[in-house]
C-alpha cells in the first residue's frame, strides 16, 4: 500500500522489529493488517488527509496517546479498543509495550465519502481507546478482506467504508464530544421510482464491470453516502449485493448455453477470477458452476 499519510511509527534506537503486514489500497479505503511480533519500544505519529479507524490488539507496559483536543491516554491494555482521528488532526505518542505479540487494523478513509455533511455543521472529533462491538466487528471483517481483496467487489469495498463512516457519525451525533453538536444527515424514504429504475437498469447492463459507488449515485442525483443507505432502504439490500444476485441470476442464464466454458460465464458477469466465480456462485445457489449446468442439461 502507497500512503503517504499512513500511521509512521518510529522505533526506539533503530532497533529492529520482527512484522507481518497485509495491506491494500482502494479508492475509498486504504487498510493495513500490523503484527508486531517481537514488539521494541516506538514513538508513533498521524497527521493525514483521511479520517483513521483503527482496532488495537496491545497491552504496553507503559505509554501515552493524543489528539487534538483531547486529554491524553495512559490506558495500558488496549486490547479490543478503538481509536478514530478525522482528516486533519494529529496523533501522537509513545509505547513500552510488554513481550507479547500486538497487533493494529487501520482504515484510511476518504473524507470524499461524507461530502453531505456542509460548513455549518460541526466536524467529525477525535476519539482515543474507546469501545463499539459493531465497529470492533467491522474491523475484524476488514481483516478477512485484506487475507484476499480479490475476492471484494469495488462496491463491497466502497459500501464498507460508508458503513463504518456511518457508524462513527451516528456514535458522535448520539454522544457529542464534550458539548459540541455534532450534525447528521441521513437519507429518509428509499429512492424515487425513477432513481431506482435508472440505477438497476445501469447495473443490469454493465454486469461485466466494476461499477463504482459513485457511479451509481450519480445517476440517482445523490451523494454516494445518501445513495448507499436510499438503495438499501429501497430494496432492503445494499448495492453490492444487490449487484452480486443479478450477476448470479445472469449466471445461470448464461450457463444454460453450451457453447459458452464456465471462465466465459464468469468472465461475462465481472469476475476475472473463476475461483472467486465459482465460490460465489457456490455460496448463493449451494452448487458450483459446472454441477448446476449438470443439473440443467
Amino acid at each position: 500500500m502507497s500512503l503517504d499519510d499512513a500511521v509512521d511509527f518510529r522505533f526506539h534506537n533503530h532497533l529492529p522489529c520482527e512484522n507481518l503486514r497485509l495491506d491494500h489500497r482502494w479508492d475509498a479505503l486504504a487498510a493495513e493488517h500490523i503484527v508486531m511480533l517481537r514488539p521494541k519500544p516506538y514513538d508513533f505519529s498521524l497527521h493525514g488527509g483521511r479520517h483513521y479507524l483503527a482496532l488495537l490488539n496491545a497491552h504496553r507496559k507503559d505509554g501515552e496517546t493524543t489528539a487534538d483536543d483531547l486529554p491524553r491516554s495512559t490506558l495500558r491494555d488496549i486490547r479490543g479498543k478503538l481509536t478514530f482521528v478525522p482528516a486533519g488532526c494529529r496523533l501522537q505518542g509513545w509505547s513500552l509495550p510488554g513481550t507479547m505479540p500486538i497487533a493494529f487494523t487501520s482504515a484510511y478513509l476518504d473524507p470524499a465519502i461524507c461530502s453531505h455533511l456542509d460548513a455549518e455543521q460541526t466536524q467529525l472529533y477525535p476519539m482515543l481507546h474507546f469501545e463499539h462491538p459493531l465497529l470492533a466487528q467491522l474491523m475484524l471483517q476488514l481483516d478477512r478482506i485484506l487475507a484476499q481483496p480479490e475476492m471484494y467487489s469495488r462496491i463491497y469495498v466502497e459500501s464498507f467504508a460508508i458503513l463504518l463512516l456511518s457508524e462513527i457519525m451516528a456514535f458522535q451525533a448520539k454522544y457529542p464530544a464534550q458539548g459540541r453538536r455534532t450534525g447528521r444527515s441521513f437519507a429518509r424514504g428509499g429512492l424515487a421510482g425513477w432513481q431506482l429504475k435508472a440505477v438497476c437498469d445501469y447495473i443490469e447492463a454493465n454486469l461485466h464491470q466494476d461499477v463504482s459507488l459513485a457511479e451509481l449515485a450519480a445517476i440517482a442525483r445523490l451523494s454516494p453516502y445518501h445513495f448507499c443507505r436510499a438503495f438499501k432502504e429501497a430494496l432492503s439490500e445494499p448495492p453490492h449485493r444487490y449487484q452480486m444476485s443479478r450477476r448470479i441470476e445472469r449466471a445461470k442464464t448464461l450457463l444454460a448455453d453450451p457453447s459458452l466454458s464456465v471462465t466465459d460465464v464468469a468472465a461475462a458477469v465481472g469476475y476475472g477470477s473463476l475461483s472467486q466465480f465459482s465460490a460465489l456462485f457456490r455460496q448463493v445457489t449451494g452448487h458450483s458452476p459446472r454441477d448446476y449446468r449438470r443439473k440443467m442439461i
